[in-house]
């Protein structure tokens, strides 16, 4: 029996607190993608059941290496802590209004970065999708675009931030071994165009999740044809889906890379982060295309070439 829903409460913006321990959790990522500076911008937040923390800031451009990657794990935060307020080993985070707004503030010696997000639409969660939320990755999950401002300080850089971004939060235990593959990716115009596309594989079967954007309303995902090209080294380069909505629309996405990063997640998976020019129906755009794979399988394919 499936156990997402159809409707959030203000209350799923918090912590659910859910009762596995250390394996259950709630994750929360924001990010802004800014295709003329040639960079991509996300931060990673979970906490599990114990009210222990972990997160992650990371600023990528074209090089090998990020500008930023600020990774701190196994931080007490205490059962009682919550996301409304609180501080993750220097990053603070505050969500005055459910369902709507987040505030982030982080410096580092790397990096330094004030963002505001505030929705432009309903958060869309999975559970509204015709098989809900996958139960090997979350008990529920719900995506959001946002109008982010700000400013971003990096390699001696000051960038300010004034575009649309991506939220999400999901809750329960993740099995990162289930799935084989899986491209979730986020795109947005700056006319409004925006949409959330989830696609996986798990014991052969595909699963698709997400929305798109029309009229100021996130629409069901019903399917997706997606082709993607990979470097030599596993990463991926570019993306084409065509992708089919509830209200029988179809929307073409076209993605390509111009810099990708690594986010360790252990458990023999491996999952990169590709910042992209995109386009939305022919309109340009900005999104991020992440890949996941076990990380055996991607080493026998770069072996095998």
């Amino acid at each position: 029996m499936s156990t997402t829903t159809t409707t959030l409460t203000p209350a799923d913006e918090l912590r659910h607190r859910v009762p596995d321990g250390a394996k259950g959790r709630d994750s929360y990522f924001w990010n802004v993608i800014l295709p003329e500076e040639e960079l991509g911008l996300q931060v990673y937040v979970w906490i599990d059941g114990k009210g222990v923390a972990g997160r992650q800031v990371a600023v990528w451009g074209p090089g090998a290496q990020p500008l930023a990657f600020e990774a701190v794990y196994d931080i007490p935060l205490g059962a009682d802590a919550d996301v409304d307020d609180v501080d993750v080993a220097g990053l603070r985070i505050r969500q005055p209004e459910a369902l709507q707004s987040a505030q982030l503030s982080f410096r580092s010696a790397a990096v330094n970065l004030e963002y505001a997000f505030e929705a432009v639409h309903p958060a869309f969660n999975y559970g509204l999708n015709e098989h809900g939320s996958p139960q090997w990755m979350a008990i529920e999950r719900y995506e959001q675009l946002g109008r982010v401002t700000g400013h971003v300080e990096v390699a001696g850089r000051t960038i300010e931030l004034d575009r649309l971004g991506h939220r999400d939060h999901s809750w329960g235990r993740r099995n990162w071994r289930a799935p084989q593959h899986w491209k979730w990716v986020v795109a947005s115009t700056p006319s409004g165009r925006a949409l959330n596309l989830f696609s996986w594989i798990v014991q052969g079967e595909v699963g698709t999740n997400g929305y798109v954007l029309r009229d100021g309303n996130p629409v069901p995902i019903t399917g997706a044809r997606t082709h993607a090209r990979y470097d030599a080294d596993g990463t991926q380069r570019s993306l084409e889906a065509t992708i089919t909505t509830a209200d029988g629309e179809r929307t073409e996405l076209v993605m390509e890379r111009y810099g990708v990063v690594e986010i360790p997640v252990g458990g023999g998976t491996v999952l990169w982060e590709a910042a992209c020019r995109v386009q939305i129906d022919g309109e340009d755009g900005a999104g991020q295309f992440e890949a996941q794979w076990a990380r055996d399988y991607v080493d026998r394919l770069v072996a095998a070439r």
